[in-house]
C-alpha cells in the first residue's frame, strides 16, 4: 500500500540510488579481502604497518629493549619507572599508527589523539621520588619522558636537543657515582642517553616538520587504539590478523518505509517570524506604549546627588568575579628519612642547621623562602630545588651541590666542594673559598640568568670579586663544526 504512493520513476531513482551503495560497499570490502567477494576460506589481507612506523619498532627493539632487561637487576622503584616509560612508548606507537592512517586532526580531535601519551607521560613524572636512594635514575627517566613529547612540535628535532641535556644531567650524576664501583649503573646512564639520541634521529628521518600525517588517510581515529603488538624485529614477521571479516550491511528498507514519519512543515511563518511580524504590526509607537516616562529628577546624569548614590562599591563590585581560592599551604617540614636530610616548606626561618652531617648524609632542601641553612662538617651531597630568598651555607661536600629552579638564592662554600650545577635558576650567587679557587672546582649551569660567582678577596685590604656567568652566545661553523664562545659587550 506505501508503493501506491510513489510514481514509477521516483521507485525508479531510489531503488538504483540504493543500488550504488551497495556496490560502492561491496568494491570497499573486496579491496580488504573480505565481504561476499571473497572467497569462503580467504582471510583478510594483513595491512603492513608504514615505514615510519616500523622504524619505530626497530628503535625501540634495539636501543630500549636492552634498558629494561637492566632495570630488571636494579631496585623496585627503578624497575618501576622503566616500566611506565614503556607504557608511554607503547602510547606513542599506537599515536603513530594513527598518523599512518588518518589526515592531520583538527584542534579538538589532536587533544583526544594526543590524550593517552600525555597522561602516560605524567605517570612517568609521577615516579620521580626524591626520598629513593635512586632518585638520579628516576629523576634522568622522567626528564626523558619529555622527549615523547616531540609528537606534538612543528619541528620535533631541534626540541629533542632541548630537553635531551635535562635527562642527560641527571645521567652523569650516575656515572661520576658509580664509575668504577658498579659499571651496570654506568651503562644503564649511557644506554638510556644512547635511546634518546637515537630517537632525535629517528624524528630527523621520519618526521623533519611534525609528524607525517598521511594526506590520503581518513579521518578513524580510533585504529591505532588496540593494544600495541610486541615490536616486531628486523628478522620477525607481523602477527597474522584474525581469519573472517566483518559481517555483511543489513538489507535497504523497502520504499516507502518513512512515509508515516511525521515531517516538519514546509509552510507557514516561524516562531521568529511571528515576532517580528506583531512588532511590525504595533508601528513604532506600539513597541514603546507600554514604557513608563522617566522625570529628569530620576535621571542620573542630571541629578548629581542620585548619580552619587548609584556608585557601586568595589566590594560589592569585586563579589561579581571568579574568585579563586589560593592553593593551601603546605606545612613546614624538617626530618631525616635513612641517612638523607628533607628539608620543605619552610618560610622565614634562618636558623635551620644539619648537626649530623657526615660522607655517608645528603641534603634535600625544597620549596623555602626566605630562609637560611648551615650544614658544618663533610656532607656527601646537596640540593636546593625550587627555593626563593633562600641561603645555604657549606662547609665541605664530597660529590656536588645542585641548585635547581631556584630565584634569588645564595650559596656560600667555606671549604671544599668538587662541582656545583646550576639548572634552571636565576639571580643566584655562590660564594667560592680560595681552595675551591685553587684546585678547580667545577660548575655546570644549564638554562639560567643573572648568575654570579663571587671570588674570596685576595688580602684584607681588597674586596671580593664579583663575576657573572654568560648568558649569550656566538655559534659559528667552521669546517663542518659548530665553534661556540662566549659575546663579549665593549664600550666605545
Amino acid at each position: 500500500r506505501r508503493l501506491v504512493k510513489m510514481n514509477g520513476s521516483e521507485a525508479i531513482s531510489r531503488l538504483e540510488a540504493v543500488a550504488a551503495r551497495l556496490e560502492a560497499i561491496e568494491s570497499r570490502m573486496r579491496s580488504v579481502g573480505v565481504g561476499p567477494g571473497a572467497s569462503a576460506g580467504q582471510e583478510a589481507a594483513p595491512q603492513e604497518d608504514a615505514p615510519f612506523v616500523k622504524a619505530f619498532d626497530e628503535l625501540i627493539h634495539t636501543h630500549f629493549a636492552p634498558i629494561e632487561t637492566a632495570a630488571k637487576s636494579f631496585e623496585k622503584d627503578v624497575e618501576g619507572v622503566i616500566t611506565a616509560f614503556r607504557g608511554a612508548i607503547n602510547e606513542q606507537r599506537k599515536f603513530l599508527v594513527i598518523a599512518s592512517k588518518c589526515v592531520k586532526p583538527n584542534a579538538n580531535d589532536m587533544q583526544k589523539v594526543l590524550a593517552p601519551v600525555s597522561e602516560a607521560m605524567s605517570k612517568v613524572d609521577s615516579l620521580k621520588d626524591r626520598r629513593s636512594s635512586r632518585f638520579n635514575h628516576l629523576a634522568m627517566v622522567a626528564e626523558g619522558a619529555a622527549c615523547l613529547g616531540w609528537i606534538a612540535i612543528d619541528l620535533p628535532a631541534p626540541y629533542l636537543g632541548d630537553v635531551i641535556p635535562a635527562s642527560e644531567m641527571y645521567g652523569n650524576k650516575i656515572m661520576m657515582e658509580f664509575r668504577g664501583k658498579d659499571e651496570n649503573h654506568v651503562n644503564f646512564a649511557k644506554s638510556f642517553k644512547q635511546f634518546l639520541l637515537e630517537l632525535q634521529k629517528y624524528v630527523k628521518a621520519h618526521h623533519t616538520t611534525g609528524v607525517a600525517w598521511n594526506p590520503r588517510g581518513g579521518t578513524d581515529y580510533t585504529a591505532g587504539s588496540e593494544p600495541a603488538k610486541a615490536a616486531s624485529t628486523a628478522s620477525g614477521a607481523p602477527p597474522p590478523p584474525p581469519a573472517g571479516g566483518p559481517p555483511p550491511p543489513p538489507p535497504p528498507p523497502p520504499a516507502g518505509f518513512f512515509d508515516d514519519v511525521a515531517k516538519p512543515a514546509s509552510s507557514g511563518p516561524s516562531a521568529h517570524a511571528a515576532l517580528f511580524a506583531e512588532i511590525n504590526a504595533k508601528g513604532e509607537g506600539g513597541v514603546t506604549k507600554g514604557l513608563k516616562k522617566v522625570s529628569k529628577d530620576q535621571m542620573t546624569h542630571k541629578n548629581p546627588a542620585l548619580r552619587a548614590s548609584s556608585v557601586v562599591a568595589d566590594k560589592e563590585k569585586s563579589s561579581s568575579t571568579i574568585s579563586r581560592a589560593e592553593p593551601a599551604k603546605k606545612p613546614p617540614k624538617m626530618e631525616k628519612n635513612g641517612a638523607k636530610w628533607f628539608i620543605e616548606n619552610m618560610e622565614n626561618n634562618r636558623d635551620l642547621k644539619i648537626d649530623d652531617a657526615s660522607t655517608k648524609t645528603s641534603v634535600c632542601m625544597a620549596q623555602c623562602k626566605g630562609s637560611l641553612l648551615q650544614i658544618p662538617g663533610k656532607i656527601n651531597t646537596v640540593q636546593m630545588d625550587g627555593c626563593t630568598k633562600t641561603s645555604m651555607v657549606v662547609d665541605s661536600c664530597v660529590a656536588s651541590v645542585d641548585v635547581i629552579n631556584c630565584k634569588s638564592c645564595e650559596i656560600q662554600i667555606l671549604d671544599w666542594t668538587p662541582m656545583i650545577t646550576i639548572d634552571g635558576c636565576a639571580g643566584v650567587i655562590v660564594y667560592l673559598s680560595q681552595r675551591c679557587v685553587d684546585e678547580d672546582v667545577a660548575i655546570v649551569t644549564s638554562k639560567c640568568s643573572e648568575l654570579n660567582i663571587v671570588l674570596p678577596a685576595k688580602s684584607d685590604a681588597e674586596d671580593p670579586t664579583e663575576l657573572p656567568i654568560p648568558e649569550q652566545y656566538e655559534t659559528r661553523i667552521r669546517n663542518g663544526q659548530l665553534v661556540t664562545t662566549c659575546v663579549a659587550h665593549v664600550g666605545a
